[in-house]
């Protein structure tokens, strides 16, 4: 719909392209395309109340990360009755009961700490110091 040879669309990183059936109608489509987000295309009502457009349908989902179970596990281990913990990464290993080395286990909480906190609510650090590393566990939102 946005030719990119004109120029219309050359310097932006998306567009949305908002179309209604026929001229009179409530009913359109909003197209959603662009570099920093999946391609949509959301079907949309005008409420004649409001003069708002509602969401009708969406034809295409937005895409979801599959579950992880070791932040699974991580979630079940820190409750609000177990709101912090802190230890070295293999204790963790043990605590959780997971079959898992170690350093993987850290690679893998470092590779997922946002997620940990954005789904959970659990800050995860890891540091290093005298005695070896130590990772700590805090339950953010009760």
């Amino acid at each position: 719909m946005i030719s990119g040879t004109t120029a219309l669309l050359g310097a932006a990183d998306g567009g949305f392209i908002l179309q209604k059936e026929k001229r009179t109608s409530n009913n359109a489509t909003l197209e959603v395309s662009g570099r920093d987000q999946p391609d949509q295309k959301l079907h949309l009502v005008r409420n004649t109340e409001t003069l708002l457009w509602e969401l009708e349908r969406v034809e295409t989902e937005l895409w979801k990360e599959p579950p992880e179970p070791l932040l699974e596990k991580v979630a079940a281990f820190i409750t609000a009755d177990n709101a912090e913990w802190c230890g070295s990464p293999t204790e963790l290993v043990v605590v959780l009961g997971i079959d898992m080395k170690a350093n993987a286990l850290s690679m893998k909480l470092n590779i997922n700490a946002g997620r940990l906190f954005n789904e959970y609510g659990i800050s995860y650090e890891n540091k290093r110091c005298h005695d070896g590393r130590k990772v700590r566990l805090h339950l953010e939102q009760a």
